[in-house]
């Protein structure tokens, strides 16, 4: 008969939970100077915060990527030529879904490249990193812990970059990634919208074109890597039989010159033979040419095809957040704050009154 007992001390009675927020209340009202001054203090900083922040622009693209390799009649030659032992492509890559666009886009490979790309500002060259450490003032900023910053320009030669450039342009696609560059992709749809929100309308604008054409050349790269290397391959098989053509039209010309009027059997036979090896040539090298054509054609529709879709343009959207709502929101920390610490006060406070 004790256990029903013991479990009942053991709980809470709601009395008791309502007695002690009405002790909170009560102690919260006696101290409302206290959350009054740390609300305005809250308050002050809110309306600095409003008045000192820099406006926030965001450049948006979207775009769809098609893929048309290995379609359609092309898909026939293909099947056809591989017939012959030769691999013109057209198979379709996994490595460019939907999903891996995505990461690609805020990847440091296409970041940096996108950092290193050539642009004109006010009419002069310059590449975009060294316009995103100027218009930030990092060299300023941390000339005192990095002086080598104060002379810090970059250029395309990647193979010549000291440590500190490379660190510098690990710490700016960091940066980027993580908090101003934004991919997504519709629900239902395969478009996919890249966006950078920057205090540098130029820079926001800059970057997302930068970025989805750096895409576009690893991409093109990539996708048609196996039509390339088959294309090189058949173009130097062409020039090899040629080259042999030429030969064996060369010896049987001279044969036939040299044995002009004479009937010999073994002459006749190796005439036979050079001509035969002739027309082996012919053919091969007009097989070869046939399967040449095909690898081109391939080539050219393993080209992705990029639709860009909307692309920014000045002036550009601000990132707008109400200013009000911004010193509200400071105002309700403030209040939050003081109310959490009142009330922890107050419970320590009667902990140490019952010891």
């Amino acid at each position: 008969m004790q256990e029903p007992n013991n479990l009942y001390n053991n709980e809470i009675p709601l009395k008791d939970i309502i007695l002690k927020i009405k002790e909170f209340k009560i102690e919260l009202l006696s101290k409302w100077k206290f959350i009054f001054i740390i609300s305005f203090s809250f308050t002050v900083i809110g309306v600095l915060y409003v008045m000192t922040k820099q406006t926030t622009y965001e450049a948006e693209l979207n775009f769809v990527i098609e893929n048309n390799s290995g379609d359609g009649t092309l898909g026939k030659y293909s099947g056809l030529a591989s017939q012959f032992g030769f691999d013109v492509g057209g198979g379709i890559s996994t490595t460019f879904s939907e999903g891996n666009i995505i990461e690609l886009l805020t990847s440091r490979r296409v970041v940096e490249a996108a950092l290193l790309s050539e642009i004109s500002i006010d009419g002069k060259k310059d590449l975009l990193i060294n316009y995103y450490i100027d218009f930030n003032n990092y060299r300023e900023k941390w000339v005192q812990k990095n002086p080598e910053i104060k002379t810090l320009v970059y250029n395309q030669d990647r193979s010549r970059f000291t440590l500190f450039q490379d660190s510098i342009l690990a710490l700016a696609w960091k940066h980027l990634a993580e908090d101003k560059i934004k991919v997504q992709s519709g629900i239902e749809s395969n478009i996919i919208s890249v966006s950078c929100q920057s205090e540098n309308e130029l820079f926001a604008k800059v970057l997302v074109e930068e970025l989805v054409s750096e895409l576009i050349d690893y991409y093109t790269y990539t996708q048609t890597a196996k039509a390339r290397h088959s294309l090189n391959f058949i173009q130097n098989r062409a020039d090899s039989v040629l080259n042999e053509l030429k030969t064996a039209e060369m010896s049987y010309a001279r044969h036939k010159d040299s044995n002009f009027g004479v009937m010999r059997a073994e002459g006749l036979l190796e005439g036979l033979r050079l001509k035969r090896e002739v027309e082996i040539l012919n053919v091969m090298y007009g097989e070869i040419i046939k399967h040449l054509e095909i690898s081109k054609v391939t080539l050219l529709n393993e080209r992705p095809l990029i639709n860009v879709i909307d692309s920014p343009r000045f002036p550009l959207e601000e990132v707008y957040f109400s200013k009000y709502t911004s010193i509200f929101l400071f105002v309700f920390s403030g209040a939050i704050l003081a109310s959490i610490y009142i009330i922890i006060t107050f419970i320590l406070r009667k902990a140490l009154e019952l010891s």
